[in-house]
This record gives C-alpha cells, structure tokens and sequence, in this order.
C-alpha cells in the first residue's frame, strides 16, 4: 500500500505492548516511513520488569532525544496496550510531543488483567507483571494536556458479546471498549479487530496518518465555494 507523503517533516516513535518487543511495532514505523516520516523509532522496554513510572522516564528520555536529533522538532507517538500507559508515564517528563494514537489502549486497567492474575497468581511468588494492567491502576498516571493531541482506536464488534466472552461489554479480546477510553481524546473509534494485531491492518495505519495530519480520524473535505460547481 502507498500512502500520499506527508506535507512537512516528521518523526515518530511507537510503543509496544505487554510481553512484545519493539518488533511488533515495525509494520507500523514501515507505513510512516513510507508516507513520508523520515525517523521512526521502535524501542524494546521490559514491561514485565520495573514500575511503569520508569519506563515512561525512559520513554520521553527517548522521545527528547529524537527530537533533538531532528531539529527540535516535535514527535508524533503510536502506542499499542500497555505502550499507551507508558507514555501517559512518560507525560510526568514533559517529552515534545505532537500528536498521539492510542491502540487498544488500557487506560482504565483491564478486567483481563485481573482474570489472568487469578489463574495464574505469580503475584503470591512477590513478582507481579500484571499489576500496572489491573482495574484503576491506572489513575495515578498523567493525562495528556490540551497541548497534546490524542485519538484512540480500540477493537469490538459492537455488540455485548465482543470478541471474547469471558469479558464484560464489547471488547477486542483483551480490552474492553469502555476501558480504552481516556478523557480529553479528540477522537474515538472502534475497529472490527482483535487485540493481538490491531497495529497490522492498512486501514487502521490510515486513521493514524489521517489524525496525525488532522487531529481526527476523519479527514476532513474541502468545501467548494458556490461558484465553482459546474
């Protein structure tokens, strides 16, 4: 797929999710490269490992540096799950920041999370990775300020049933529709995809490039003045 270039130059970074690494990010830095981007970066954090508050100050460690490289110029942010609470940490450090997407983002916890920690308790062991996923976990972390534009895309299937019974209200397998929603978004959308690869698909790298051109995910038509209609 070929997308038009972007009209100035941009960077980015993409922030994966739990238990990924920075290569789950690659189609997409692909696809930015292609519209015109000229770095995009795609960094492996340990997300199991460490509080999420110190993987956000690396995270905009990271995202200074990549404007400092480019001229000063401001960084575009797509994240994946658990890389969206990453960069709500990375917010505490006042990164540049331009414009974000959010996929499948936890940002109310994960109902999930907390599913999984029942069958599986390794917190009892004294290490708990799914901690920072768990319900209103995630209430002490920052917000985006109005300076930062921000739009989410999260999977469903628009009914009840979502793509995994085991949760409640629609869902993308993973994350529950209500639960990726964060206040102050200037868009939200639901996507008919799961969870897993809601990154991969052509169509959701394209309602990222239309928000990071736009601020929102409908591109927005041109109105003819009167008398240039035939």
């Amino acid at each position: 797929m070929e997308a038009e270039p972007v009209l100035t130059p941009r960077v980015a970074i993409c922030l994966h999710g739990f238990l990924r690494t920075g290569a789950a990010m690659l189609p997409m830095a692909y696809r930015l490269k292609s519209a015109g981007y000229i770095e995009v970066i795609c960094p492996t954090f340990q997300l199991a490992l460490g509080p999420i508050e110190r993987h956000g100050e690396r995270a905009a460690r990271l995202i200074a540096e990549l404007s400092e490289r480019n001229d000063g110029v401001q960084v575009d942010v797509v994240t994946h799950s658990m890389g969206g609470l990453v960069f709500r940490a990375s917010l505490a450090h006042d990164p540049p920041i331009n414009r974000v997407v959010m996929l499948a983002p936890p940002n109310k916890g994960a109902e999930a999370a907390n599913k999984v920690r029942q069958w599986l308790p390794l917190h009892l062991t004294g290490w708990d990775p799914l901690a920072p996923l768990l319900p209103n976990s995630t209430e002490n972390l920052p917000t985006p300020p109005k300076s930062v534009e921000f739009g989410i895309l999260t999977g469903g299937v628009g009914s009840e049933a979502g793509y995994s019974s085991l949760l409640t209200g629609d869902n993308d397998g993973k994350v529950r529709v209500d639960e990726a929603r964060l206040e102050g978004a200037r868009d939200f959308r639901v996507v008919p995809y799961h969870h897993t690869l809601i990154m991969a698909w052509d169509d959701v790298f394209r309602l990222v490039l239309c928000f990071f051109r736009h601020g929102t995910f409908e591109n927005p038509q041109p109105t003819l003045p009167d008398d240039a209609e035939e």
